[in-house]
């Protein structure tokens, strides 16, 4: 930055401690080197090359540095008119939405993800993989043991990618802005939590499918989730119960014995308390129990959630917010 304590940072004292044939660039702000000390450094050959793009005067039309054949200049663009502000403003602000997201970091210092060696495939099924890992928190709560990761398909090249984005949103739950992209391995190792992750040695018949495994001191949820239409996120499968689930808003996990009448009875609970449905899903499996993932308007009472436990084929219920 240009301030008072950097204007003229590099002056004839400090060029004259430089070794000959130094080569200058500066490319931050006009300003931080005295330009006619510079120039004589430049025309005496101790400093053999310059290249800049910023200047203390802008623009340089008439600055004597732009006659010497050892200084090479490009343009300063950046966000010296009002459109390209506006635009700088647009581009940034798209950026931290996106990271807040959880979904672009197109120029992140310090991530364990490189922005540009992902292709746009790829980033739906982080978001989804870390709504999975959260989700699975909410649902299995406890002390978290490990996390597991199992891809199929072209995202199973994508791992690490994945690992990093389900364990963020499986510790979110607990420690909340405390974990970010860039610690949730160390907080994840600090805490004693087994990260794993493989490409699957199953099919599931999809193209493309991430499963998160989360196991904690009181139980096991496995979830996995695929991609449809290239940006659609679905959850498949909950503890091998096989669903077709939009991952988002509020959702009650309800499972019971598969006996008639209990989608009805579960409806007239959440009637009774002006709940509005507004999806349900249900699996069954070949043992007599089913799973509805409930999506519903409105927020749910532990009242509710307790006259649904009440219930006679009730076996467990939970709730969580995505």
């Amino acid at each position: 930055p240009k301030n008072k304590e950097t204007i003229n940072m590099i002056d004839r004292e400090e060029i004259a401690k430089m070794k000959d044939g130094v080569v200058l660039i500066n490319c931050a702000r006009g300003g931080l080197y005295n330009e006619d000390a510079l120039y004589e450094g430049l025309k005496s050959g101790k400093i053999k090359f310059a290249g800049l793009d910023v200047f203390s005067k802008e623009p340089a039309t008439d600055n004597k540095l732009l006659d010497l054949d050892n200084v090479t200049v490009t343009p300063h663009l950046g966000a010296n008119t009002e459109e390209s502000q506006e635009k700088i403003a647009e581009g940034a602000a798209t950026q931290a939405l996106e990271a807040a997201r959880g979904i672009s970091y197109p120029n992140a210092l310090n991530l364990p993800i490189k922005e540009n060696e992902i292709p746009p495939f790829v980033k739906p099924y982080l978001e989804l993989a870390q709504k999975m890992g959260n989700l699975a928190a909410q649902v299995n709560r406890g002390a978290i043991k490990s996390i597991r990761i199992e891809a199929e398909g072209e995202i199973a090249d994508y791992l690490d990618s994945l690992a990093t984005f389900a364990t963020v949103g499986a510790l979110k739950e607990s420690l909340g802005e405390a974990v970010n992209y860039v610690n949730a391995e160390f907080v994840a190792k600090e805490r004693g939590i087994e990260i794993k992750s493989q490409k699957s040695r199953r099919s599931s018949g999809y193209k493309n499918k991430v499963s998160v495994k989360l196991t904690t001191d009181k139980d096991v949820m496995e979830i996995g989730g695929t991609i449809f239409d290239e940006s659609v996120q679905r959850i498949v499968e909950i503890n091998n119960f096989a669903l077709d689930v939009e991952p988002k808003g509020r959702m009650i996990l309800f499972k019971n014995t598969d006996v008639p009448g209990v989608i009805g009875e579960v409806g007239m609970i959440l009637a009774k308390h002006n709940i509005n449905i507004a999806d349900f899903r249900l699996g069954r499996d070949e043992h007599g129990l089913a799973l509805a993932v409930i999506i519903v308007d409105d927020d749910v009472s532990k009242e509710v959630l307790r006259e649904l436990s009440d219930l006679k084929a009730s076996l467990s219920v939970s709730y969580a917010i995505l």
